[in-house]
């Protein structure tokens, strides 16, 4: 009967020639392994593979709550192990697969404080003479109407629209293939309203160099059907967006870095607690929240409802530094 040892080292091999997994991820399985491996050689010198109980899986599981390791890295090194036993041979009865993984909370999403956002909207402010205000209507559209960043990339210019008193933001593309309609408030809006002057002109230059090359005018720059933000060289991707708003965390002096899922999550945050970003207006129902971020399961909606310390803080009194 082979050891632990000899069945880990079986098990990395086929790993490697046969599953097609990074490097580094089967160094994580196997790592997770040899911890146990070790963990039970203490209890057992010459334990197997077919010695492992389900006892010895639930005290496993024990003594790693007892050295602090997080809930998602204990549930890891279960699932390590339930592979490194099915390898083994135990699959019929793999102990591993017959406990509990330990119960995960999934922590509120993080949203901006308004001081924050407040920074970040000067750094885009800064920038309009150079990029014409494509920052700044890119930052104000996240923040004030929570679009995914894969719908940003997919807006085209019929999805926004303007007019003097009121305006629109329509989402084709959502997740799920589902559409919808996203109110644009004043602060979305006016920069909004700047970057479509410069994105005509956009337009312009675009057929003005397509006429000289006698050629077509690229779909996507098209005036009033093409893509809604452009980059240098076509429509703005995901990553693009993602690098501006991370460029201008880092001009805010940010203490952790801006993605625009966080902007996302700012404008659901506001939406539901208006006091913590200076508005004096009621929540809106969580139902209406659901309907203008896109969720389909109003439990994803839900996370935002949970308290924050800052605002726990709040409702006990205490400044929370958002003013």
């Amino acid at each position: 009967m082979r050891g632990l040892r000899e069945e880990l080292a079986t098990w990395r091999r086929d790993m490697i020639r046969s599953t097609g997994l990074a490097p580094a991820t089967v160094d994580r399985y196997v790592g997770d392994a040899d911890r146990f491996v070790t963990w039970l050689r203490g209890q057992d010198e010459e334990a197997t593979a077919a010695d492992v109980t389900a006892q010895d899986a639930r005290d496993y599981r024990t003594a790693l709550l007892h050295v602090g390791r997080a809930p998602a890295t204990i549930n890891r090194a279960l699932i390590s192990l339930a592979l490194f036993l099915d390898a083994a041979g135990r699959t019929a009865d793999n102990p591993f697969r017959k406990i509990d993984r330990i119960a995960v909370v999934e922590g509120t999403p993080r949203a901006v404080t308004q001081a924050d956002w407040l920074a970040v909207r000067r750094a885009a402010a800064r920038l309009v003479p150079r990029d014409h205000g494509l920052a700044l209507a890119l930052v104000c559209l996240l923040c004030y109407a929570g679009p995914r960043v894969g719908e940003v990339a997919a807006l085209r210019l019929p999805d926004a629209r303007i007019s003097a008193r009121r305006g629109t933001l329509v989402i084709r593309q959502g997740k799920g293939l589902k559409q919808r309609e996203v109110p644009l408030v004043l602060e979305a809006r006016e920069p909004l309203q700047d970057y479509l002057a410069h994105r005509r002109a956009l337009a312009e230059r675009w057929a003005r160099q397509a006429h000289v090359y006698d050629e077509p005018v690229p779909e996507w720059a098209s005036w009033p059907d093409g893509h809604l933000f452009l980059g240098q060289r076509g429509p703005l991707g995901t990553r693009g967006i993602r690098q501006i708003v991370g460029k201008l965390g880092q001009a805010a002096k940010l203490d952790t870095p801006l993605s625009p899922h966080d902007l996302r999550h700012t404008f659901a945050t506001a939406l539901l607690d208006p006091t913590a970003y200076g508005v004096e207006r009621p929540p809106l129902p969580l139902t209406a929240v659901q309907d203008l971020l896109g969720h389909a399961d109003p439990a994803t909606t839900a996370r935002y409802t949970r308290a924050t310390p800052a605002a726990l803080a709040r409702l006990m009194g205490e400044p929370d530094g958002l003013s």
